[in-house]
């Protein structure tokens, strides 16, 4: 028996954005990506629904067309609006970074000066814990769109404070150096001036802070706390040699802060799961995982490492030959691949590769690739991309950011219609194939999500997944081979 190869209209496969036949469905349920409403409204007598802060579900809530999760440990779903070129936030915003809208200006929660230990306990994306020069921690907010910070702050580089502080995140020199979903300005905060800590309130109650205390020639270090009630920093420990801990002070007053090994340092912090401890600007912090582990997602130092990584890392962050192989699915029957890992940073993607095989049966093909997400349960932080033909390279837009895929051919249209291949074979005006095709699939987080380390399952089958809409044309993907 002869094949014939190759795509016609008649043969009812769709691979366009949307269609069951080939389409994709978009992260958000509905067939698009990204704003469903449009650009940002008039406002020019204020909005009539939604105004700018207010709590949102939709982007139909906000008067701007824009809701936006500005939420960083905690989601927070409010109206939120484009950042000006020229001019000012809405009065009581301020302009930060949002991976899916780009540069928007936000509310001012109160989120500067706040107390923290990591990023994820400030309120406002954008936000970063960061130690002063007196080693006292804070929540300092996004600069970078204008360099505009409250009275009493300076708009810094990050990586460049507090001075000496090895450089962590340095953001995008320009547009062009940028990437879909990252900041394309240099990333700044807003810091006290002239090295100060944050004012000690009743919001920083029990933040500590370096303090001197010289007694004759020798100047001791040691540590004072915020009294919130006094509004005073208050109970400097500083005074007679003591041993060395790790709070940024030379409490043995030998001129040397922190001045012993990382163990002996922060030996009073226990032992962090599956990690070891690294004294860092008078905090203990995790210096190192145990291999096959991972401190993700960001937290205190006393969690350790706590996500456990994939056997196939990091083989399996680049589409290549060494990308992991799961095999192959056939519609010979219904039994599904089930591809399942973790991704344990910001930034970690998994590939895939997996073969689809349709096989001949005859007078008919019930080959449909099926691909979905079906762990988690409520899945709000992973997406993948989907590459037909099995060829590395950048997948093309409509094949990205997706929650399910459909690639099919099977027939499911009455007897005699020639929807789908229900009525094919070697001679017949609709080919049978094949349609066997290599694929490659990479698992990313989608932007702006709160990461965890919960495992996700993609679910794979070729046949049976559901009525296709042969209306569509025939739209091979970009990479796939004739």
């Amino acid at each position: 028996m002869s094949w014939f190869v190759g795509c016609a209209e008649e043969v009812g496969v769709d691979d366009s954005p949307g269609g069951a036949g080939g389409g994709d469905a978009s992260s958000d349920g509905s067939g698009g990506s990204g704003n469903q409403d449009g650009g940002v409204a008039g406002n020019d007598g204020g909005w009539p629904t939604g105004s700018f802060g207010s709590p949102c579900s939709n982007n139909s809530d906000c008067g701007s067309g824009f809701c936006g999760d500005i939420g960083q440990g905690t989601p927070n779903k409010v109206c939120i609006t484009l950042c000006p070129t020229s001019g000012a936030c809405p009065s009581g915003g301020y302009c930060t970074f949002h991976a899916d809208h780009g540069y928007v200006c936000v509310p001012d929660v109160g989120n500067q000066c706040n107390k923290c230990t990591v990023d994820a306990e400030c309120p406002n994306i954008g936000d970063r814990c960061t130690p002063s020069p007196k080693i006292d921690r804070f929540c300092a907010r996004d600069c970078s769109w204008d360099s505009t910070c409250p009275s009493g702050f300076d708009c810094v580089a990050v990586g460049s404070y507090p001075p000496g502080m090895p450089v962590s995140d340095g953001g995008v020199p320009d547009a062009a150096a940028g990437e879909a979903g990252s900041p394309t300005k240099p990333l700044k905060m807003c810091v006290p001036k002239n090295g100060e800590s944050c004012p000690c309130n009743s919001e920083r109650n029990g933040v500590k802070r370096k303090c001197t205390k010289t007694n004759g020639s020798v100047t001791c270090e040691g540590t004072e706390a915020c009294n919130g009630a006094s509004q005073k920093w208050e109970g400097c420990t500083a005074g007679t040699p003591q041993a060395e801990v790790c709070d940024g002070a030379d409490n043995d007053c030998n001129g040397t802060p922190d001045d012993d090994t990382d163990a002996k340092l922060c030996a009073g912090q226990g032992t962090p799961p599956n990690a070891t401890w690294k004294c860092s600007f008078g905090a203990c912090v995790i210096g190192a995982c145990t291999t096959g582990w991972a401190a993700y997602p960001p937290g205190p130092g006393k969690n350790g490492c706590a996500c456990k990584l994939d056997t196939t890392e990091p083989a399996n962050d680049t589409c290549s030959a060494t990308a992991p192989s799961a095999g192959s699915v056939t519609d010979a029957n219904t039994t599904p691949l089930t591809l399942s890992g973790t991704l344990s940073s910001d930034t970690d993607v998994d590939w895939w590769r997996f073969n689809t095989v349709d096989s001949d049966e005859g007078t008919t093909n019930s080959y449909h690739i099926k691909i979905l997400f079906t762990a988690p349960a409520t899945n709000s932080e992973f997406l993948f991309d989907v590459i037909r033909g099995g060829a590395c390279g950048t997948p093309d837009s409509k094949h990205s950011g997706l929650t399910s895929y459909d690639w099919c051919v099977d027939g499911t249209g009455p007897a005699g219609s020639k929807m789908g291949e229900k009525a094919c074979g070697p001679t017949a005006a609709i080919h049978c194939g094949p349609h066997t095709k290599a694929y490659a699939v990479r698992v990313r987080r989608k932007p702006g999500a709160t990461g965890t380390c919960s495992q996700y399952t993609l679910t794979v089958t070729a046949k049976g997944g559901g009525v296709c809409d042969f209306t569509q044309a025939c739209d091979p993907q970009v990479n796939e081979a004739p």
